[in-house]
Order: structure tokens, then sequence, then C-alpha cells
């Protein structure tokens, strides 16, 4: 039970042989089984407080639930629900499901009675998810990976991220600074009101200049579809930067700790999301407020074209493989075959429309407005038969059997009927290829979290932002997350990684020496 004043006055309760015994912090932590538990982010920091750790082995009920579902429905109304929803078809009456909400909230005093009623149904919960991840082939990677990876992110984000408060005023300026010239651009080259569009704005744009949105999302068409006047970039950007504004506004100047919420399954294909607040989503630009603690400093590791390298590995596609294994494939892509030499960023977009799905006749005009010959652009899209075979095995499984799954589990259930649409095979590909993905990643993080030297600070969606204090530490990582990608993939491809940098450098402005003009 929650203190919600601050003040340390938590309560804690074992649920056992049908009673609930008050307990103290230790004894959770020092559990040697698994903690079953419902909202383990309003506890956790709580824990740690007071025992400078975290239990072993933590399953929250709600996570549990989501993760095996399928559905990914189940993760966006995750915010408007709680444990009270789900028990009662597990035997918790109205009144008590009523009730332990309120008292959950402090909106009532603590009744043992009924927590136990509703620990009773939490208890036939978590059985019953079992026997679900059981039937859906989610155990293995339920236990193996999530639940380890639950364990490791909750505790790093317990320690807290530091945070350079000295410099944040000047990057809160500067991010305001730069969302406001960026805004005044954007309003006059895509003739927008001077305002952070709004979703039904952009939707709006979108269809005046020509495109359909029945089959398609506004993110794919802002991330993936070449726009003539780079509409999709400049309206990501700009997001982007009003993001970045609002989550460094967030920050406070009383602490230089903070100390985000994890969803280690924040999307449908598992991928880490950070929350209260959203630090993986401060650009590059502004990400030097993020400092390491005491005599240790920060490394910063990337996998290198991720997604491709799965494609090629998953398809068995050998142009692909090639192109992967020869350097930066969107470069090679772009020069070799698209003949757009220096337009790397063109070739990434076109070369993912097309792995995602987009039909070939829009790839070949989109790339034609980019200034590629039309059969030159014809042959580009025609390299890779056998990864076009697979997107349409993955559809085919989709539309037969009405789910698809990555390497171990993860799997996407389709709630509809008859043909499938074009939104719903380009969802296909996509969990597959970056469920793949999210499964390497989280594996990536555990192998490292086993190493020496080596503090996880921040997942940053592909990327691993740690501490360390040795100057090899940051080239082992590197190993370490091409051994893991390797493995997963099964010697298919090698893994590829590096070292990059985490915040872009900062500039600094030197005085003329007046001897010299």
């Amino acid at each position: 039970m929650k203190d919600f004043t601050g003040r340390g006055a938590d309560s804690f309760y074992w649920f056992q042989d049908g009673h609930l015994q008050e307990t103290e912090a230790n004894s959770v932590v020092e559990f040697p089984g698994i903690v079953i538990c419902h909202d383990f982010w309003m506890i956790r920091d709580a824990l740690f407080d007071r025992t400078g750790t975290l239990p072993g082995k933590i399953i929250d009920v709600d996570e549990f639930r989501i993760s095996i579902s399928g559905i990914p429905e189940d993760r966006l109304a995750r915010e408007k629900r709680d444990v009270t929803t789900q028990i009662g078809q597990y035997g918790a009456e109205q009144e008590v499901r009523n009730t332990y909400q309120k008292m959950f909230n402090k909106g009532v005093p603590f009744d043992a009675a009924v927590v136990a009623k509703a620990a009773a149904a939490i208890s036939a919960m978590y059985a019953d998810l079992c026997a679900q991840a059981s039937a859906n082939g989610e155990f293995d990677r339920f236990f193996s990976v999530e639940v380890p990876a639950y364990r490791l992110l909750q505790l790093s984000m317990s320690s807290g991220v530091l945070i350079d408060t000295s410099g944040l005023s000047n990057k809160r300026a500067q991010a305001e600074h730069d969302y406001f010239l960026l805004l005044k651009d954007y309003s006059a080259k895509h003739d927008m009101p001077l305002e952070t569009p709004t979703r039904r704005a952009i939707e709006a744009k979108l269809l005046k200049e020509g495109f359909v949105l029945d089959e398609v999302s506004v993110e794919y068409l802002l991330e993936f579809v070449p726009h003539e006047r780079d509409f999709g970039s400049d309206t990501m950007a700009l997001l982007a930067l009003d993001t970045a504004r609002r989550v460094l506004g967030s920050l406070t100047l009383s602490t230089d700790n903070v100390r985000p919420v994890v969803d280690v399954f924040g999307s449908r294909t598992s991928r880490v999301q950070l929350r209260s607040p959203s630090l993986q989503n401060i650009p590059k630009q502004y990400r030097s407020i993020i400092t390491a603690r005491d005599d240790a400093q920060l490394g910063y590791v990337d996998f290198d074209q991720f997604e491709v390298g799965i494609m090629a590995a998953l398809s068995g596609d050998e142009e692909l493989k090639r192109l992967y294994s020869a350097g930066d494939m969107y470069e090679l892509f772009a020069t070799t075959h698209l003949g757009l030499v220096g337009n790397r960023k063109a070739a990434k977009q076109l070369f993912l429309s097309y792995a995602y799905g987009m039909s070939r006749k829009a790839l070949v005009d989109a790339a034609v407005a980019l200034g590629v010959d039309r059969q030159k652009a014809r042959e580009a899209f025609r390299l890779f038969q056998r990864y076009e075979l697979w997107k349409k095995e993955v559809c085919s499984e989709f539309q037969r059997t009405g789910r698809v799954a990555t390497v171990m589990g993860n799997h996407y259930r389709r709630t509809g009927g008859g043909q499938l649409t074009g939104k719903e095979q380009r969802s296909a590909v996509s969990q597959v290829v970056q469920g793949t993905a999210s499964l390497i990643f989280k594996r990536a993080l555990l192998a490292v979290a086993e190493a020496d030297d080596i503090k996880v600070v921040l997942p940053m969606h592909d990327a691993l932002l740690f501490e360390h204090k040795l100057a090899e530490t940051p080239q082992r990582v590197v190993c370490i997350f091409q051994d893991v990608m390797t493995d997963v993939l099964g010697a298919r491809v090698t893994g590829k990684a590096s070292i990059s940098d985490f915040a872009d450098r900062e500039r600094t402005v030197f005085a003329p020496d007046n001897s010299s003009l």
C-alpha cells in the first residue's frame, strides 16, 4: 500500500495460505522465488530506497497479461484500466473490486478482508496467465527474457539517471529557441498554422496532398513515404522538438537524479519505453544534461543497420546479406542501385518503405520524384526476390492462422477476418522484424549486465547508454551486441554494432586574439 505523501510510510503484505501477513521491504527483496504483484512501478522506488535493491524476480500481472495477449489494444488501453478490471473473471465480486480500487488509491481505509479476496483473485489470474503463456508459445520468452530484463531495467531506473542541473536551464532555453525557429520555417514551407500540428491537422494535410489514409497509418506515411517537399521528415522533426522541450521542462532544478517509469513491454513489438520523464525522446543536441557518476564516464553503443540485418537473416535473401555485410547498406543502395550519390537519407527511406510493404508502383514513382531514373528504380526493387517471397510467407501465415510471431513468441493476433488489408500485411512484417529486434536488444542488455565495469543507464530503442571506468569497456559492449545478434539469428548474418556519440559535442566559442586581427 503506497504512501502517496512521500514520507516513507509504505506498507507491504504477503498473501499466503489465504491470509495477509504484513512484512518489511527486506523480506520482499530477499524472497528467493517470484514476487507476484500489480502496479510494481508504484512501490519500486520505496523498495529500493529502503534496501538498495529489488527482488530477484518480479512479475507484474498486468504487464504479464499485456505482453502475452498479442492484442495491441491491450497496451493502448493500459493507462485507462487497472488490475480491478481483470480480477472479476477470477472470483472477485464487484463490491470487492470497487472497494479494493478505492483502498489502493487511499480513498477508503485499509480492510484486510477485502484485500485478501482481491489477492486471491490476483493469484488465480497469475496461474491462468501462466497457462495462457504456455498454450500461446510465450512462456519461455517471458520467463527467460522479459522477466530478467524487467528486473534489470527497473533496478537501473530505481538508482536513477544523473542530470547536470547546472546546464538544464540553458538546454531548456535552447530547445524553446530551436522549436520556435523550426515552427516558423515549417509553417511557411508547408502552409500550416503557427502551432504544433495536431493529428487531425496532419491527416488533413496528407489528404490534401493526395495520400490515402484508409490503408496506412499516419506514422507510416510520415516515416517511410517520401514527400515532395519533405513534409514527413519536417513534421517528425517538429514533433520531436516539441516533445524534447516538454521533457526538458518536466525536469526540475531541485534534484540531479531522475527515476523514470519504464515499460519493458512498451509497444506491440516489445520495445522498451520510458515515461515520467521520457528521456529517450531527447534529441542529441540536448542530451549533454545526462552525466555519469563519480569517476565513471558514459559510453554509447548502437546496432548498425539493425533492421536490414534482421531482414536479411530471417528471409535468407542473398543480396540483402551482401549489402548488409559489405558496409553501410543504405549508402551502397543509394550509389550502386539507385544512382542517388550522397543521398543516403532518401535511399534509407525508400528501402524501408519497400521492406515494410509499399506498392511497387508507389515506390518507383517516389524514387523518380527524388531524381532516380525510372528503369533504374524498377530494377532496384526487383533485386530482393527471396525477401519478397518471405514477406508473402509471413502474410500467408497471418491469413491462415490469425497470428504471426517472432523468434521465441511475441505474437500479434489478428482481430478481424477476410483478406488481409495492406495495413495488416505491413503490421505482420513489422511485428516479425521489429519484434525480433526487441528480443535481440533485451538479450544484449542481459549479456552486458553480466559483464564487469558496466552500469546500464538508459536504453535508447536499439542502443544503450552505460557507465564505465575502463577505456576498453565500450569495445567489449560492441562485441557483446554483435555476438548476441549473431547468435539469436543463427549466424545467418554476423551482427554489427559500433560506438557512437550519445550527445552532440558542445561547441565552444573563443574570443579572437587581438594580436591576430
